[in-house]
Parts: C-alpha cells; sequence; structure tokens
C-alpha cells in the first residue's frame, strides 16, 4: 500500500499547472533606450537593440555587445538603429539585417555577417548596403524603421518605412508611387549587398516602384508576422485623431492602400477636407480615437503558446502615451473588445516609456520601453520544463509499476 501512495504523489507533484495570472518578469539587466529585441529561430540568445546603434546579447544571463555601429548612426529625435533581422538561414549562413537612419539622415538597411552562428559579436566590415531611402531634409521624425521575414515567404525581406515626418505628410509621398516613403517594401537581398525585386510584387511592370508592396502608411513603427499563419499585423500610428492596426492575412495579394494621408483609421483626414486618394483604401481592422486607449500605437505579436489559458492567438499591442497594454483576437475577420493587460502585467512601463514589443527564438514575448526596462510576459512563456517534469513523473511511475500490481 505504502508504493501506491509513494505513486500517486508523484503524478500528483509533476501534473502541468497553468498560470493563475498574466504577470511581467523584468530582466535583470538595463539597456540604453531599447527599441526592439529579437533572436534567430531555436536560438536561446536575446538581441537587444539600442537606439543609439549597438545590439546588446544576452547569453546565459551574460550580457556583451553583439554589435556596434553607433558611429555611423544619427540617433536625433526619432532616428536612430530602429530595426533587426535575422536571416531565417542564419544558423548556416550567418548574415542578420539592420535598419538604421545614417549620419547623413537618410535611411540604411544593410547586412552584416558573423564569423561563426554562435559568436559573441560581429565585426562591422562585414557591411553590406542592401538598400538606402532618402529622407526629407530637415525631419526627424516618422523613421518607422521594422524590418522582417515572413515564414512562408523566407527569401524576402519586408521593410517599414514613415511617410518622412513633418505633419500631415506635406509632400503626400505615402500617396506617391516613385517614392519608397510612406510604405512596405519588399526585396530579396542578395549575399554581397543590393536586392533584386520578387517578381510578384504588385507594381512591377506598371507605374510605381517595383519595391513596394503596400502604401498609404503613415508611420508603421512595429509590425509582424503571426509565427504560425504568417498573417501580417501592422501597427500605424496616427496624427491627431485615430491610431490603427492593419492585418494582412497569409495570402493576400500586395498593393494595398491603406489610406494616409487621406484618411485617418477610418476616418477621412479633417486636416485635408478636400483630398481622395487616387485608388481604393482599405480601412484598417482595428482603430481607436484618441482619448480612448491611448494615442501612439505600439504594434506587438500574436501569441503561441501554452502559459496563459485562453491566450493562444492574442494579438498583444500597446501605446506609447499611456503605457497601457491590450490584447485582441482575430475572430473570423472581426476583432475582438481589447483586454486591458497593464495591471495584470504590474503596469511595467509609465506615459511615454513603451516602446516596443519584441519575440524570441522561441516565440516568448517581451516589452521594452525607454527607460531601459525590458520585461518578459512571463504568462507568454511555453512551459516545457514542467512537462518535461510531467514526463518524468511518468517515466517513475513506470519504474515503480515494472513487475508489481498495484494495490485497488
Amino acid at each position: 500500500m505504502r508504493r501506491f501512495i509513494n505513486i500517486a504523489v508523484v503524478v500528483w507533484a509533476t501534473t502541468p499547472v497553468a498560470s493563475l495570472a498574466l504577470q511581467s518578469q523584468p530582466l535583470l539587466q538595463s539597456f540604453n533606450t531599447p527599441v526592439f529585441l529579437s533572436a534567430p529561430a531555436g536560438d536561446t540568445r536575446l538581441f537587444v537593440v539600442e537606439k543609439a546603434g549597438r545590439i546588446q546579447m544576452l547569453n546565459n544571463g551574460v550580457q556583451s555587445t553583439f554589435l556596434d555601429i553607433s558611429a555611423s548612426v544619427n540617433s536625433s529625435g526619432e532616428r536612430g538603429l530602429l530595426g533587426l533581422a535575422f536571416d531565417p538561414a542564419f544558423a548556416s549562413n550567418r548574415r542578420f539585417y539592420v535598419n538604421y537612419i545614417d549620419e547623413q539622415f537618410n535611411t540604411v538597411v544593410s547586412s552584416f555577417t558573423a564569423p561563426v552562428a554562435s559568436a559573441g559579436s560581429v565585426d562591422t566590415a562585414t557591411e553590406r548596403q542592401v538598400l538606402s531611402v532618402s529622407q526629407p531634409s530637415g525631419r526627424d521624425n516618422h523613421k518607422a524603421g521594422w524590418i522582417g521575414f515572413r515564414s512562408s515567404d523566407p527569401g524576402q525581406l519586408y521593410i517599414a518605412t514613415g511617410d518622412g515626418g513633418s505633419g500631415n505628410d506635406p509632400d503626400n509621398l505615402a500617396q506617391n508611387l516613385t517614392s519608397n516613403l510612406g510604405k512596405i517594401l519588399r526585396v530579396t537581398p542578395t549575399t554581397g549587398g543590393g536586392y533584386t525585386v520578387p517578381s510578384d510584387n504588385p507594381f512591377v511592370g506598371v507605374a510605381g516602384n517595383d519595391e513596394i508592396w503596400a502604401y498609404g502608411l503613415r508611420n508603421p513603427y512595429r509590425n509582424s508576422f503571426d509565427r504560425l499563419s504568417g498573417d501580417f499585423w501592422i501597427a500605424d500610428v496616427g496624427q491627431n485623431a485615430r491610431e490603427e492596426i492593419n492585418l494582412e492575412l497569409q495570402g493576400t495579394a500586395g498593393g494595398r492602400n491603406y489610406g494616409w494621408r487621406d484618411r485617418e483609421g477610418t476616418a477621412d483626414n479633417p486636416a485635408i477636407p478636400d483630398s481622395e486618394p487616387s485608388t481604393v483604401t482599405v480601412d484598417p481592422f482595428f482603430d481607436y480615437a484618441h482619448g480612448s486607449f491611448g494615442q501612439s500605437i505600439i504594434g506587438g505579436y500574436v501569441y503561441h503558446g501554452t502559459g496563459e489559458a485562453g491566450l493562444d492567438g492574442s494579438y498583444f499591442f500597446g501605446d506609447f502615451a499611456t503605457g497601457r497594454i491590450f490584447t485582441l483576437r482575430n475572430d473570423a475577420g472581426t476583432p475582438t473588445v481589447p483586454t486591458e493587460r497593464t495591471a495584470d502585467l504590474g503596469t511595467p512601463f509609465g506615459p511615454n516609456q513603451l516602446s516596443s514589443f519584441g519575440e524570441d527564438g522561441f516565440g516568448n514575448i517581451y516589452a521594452m520601453g525607454i527607460n531601459g526596462q525590458v520585461v518578459l510576459i512571463a504568462a507568454a512563456v511555453p512551459e516545457p520544463a514542467t512537462w518535461a517534469m510531467f514526463l518524468a513523473g511518468i517515466l517513475l511511475i513506470g519504474r515503480a509499476c515494472a513487475g508489481r500490481t498495484v494495490p485497488a
């Protein structure tokens, strides 16, 4: 009978238990104005982008500088080192890409190559420029800067550009198909620098820049691909009235016009009363008026994991002006009412602090702020260790029961 009781205790102690509440876990390290976080798929390290031009690496809790291009970066205003994307084949080709504003105030997207995939630092001499985009003189805002690869489209690099700055896009660049500003670009980087254009880009062979995938965006500062579905989430910062989230489902053709500057979210832009877009515009998936959830959106990621019951498939986003964090879901094409997560997360960021969300190599989601803080959204962590304990418990049961009859 004693053996039966012991076996029962093993099962009870190792059965996975769902998280009781969403919460955040601050990293012990502090950073200098972190604006992004990423990692190669399956890599346990974290790579934190600092606005001034450095990428900090965390390897088993030890912090070191992975890349320092601060001498080449202008970080005034909304400029800086703004984006990072690891090549889907990083483990073999060791390439990654960055988006920054250079000393001539223009957007530069470049690749760098690590000496080995596990390298602790990268030589700046390995830089190969993929493309550059001229920015309007004297305007230090709306630089966007996000870059990323889609799992279903692994050779193509997507690049978000803002409208170049000032207010209400005075040169109407977001609607101008001969300008790469106010756009999502899609290119195929080549090994030695430069790029080619995918033949299925929407403006290949017709009027418009071949690199353009989508247009009519003001400042698509933070975007993401759902790591499972491939759906493309684009959070576009508004002007004076509305903030918006756009959603391109996997398989959606390029060429969408999201409406800026003629429209702001679902509303006509009151600052441009007589202007009409030249083509049909696409309404945002979700938008909100200033004064409701905030007034400066920060886009995030769709969570996939076991850490919080009911959270799987939820899209995290936040607001810079308020520091509030929310989730919503795509319910058969309709956005659910956002659920506020700020208090559950311990209100990690105050007003004008939240700068970005990030996703590591296993899909765990982080948030960060210009105050130097980076936090893991703890309940958004799959729990393999717990399942390992559970399986170990089953193994113990098997061993304990081998050759014995369990009493009734």
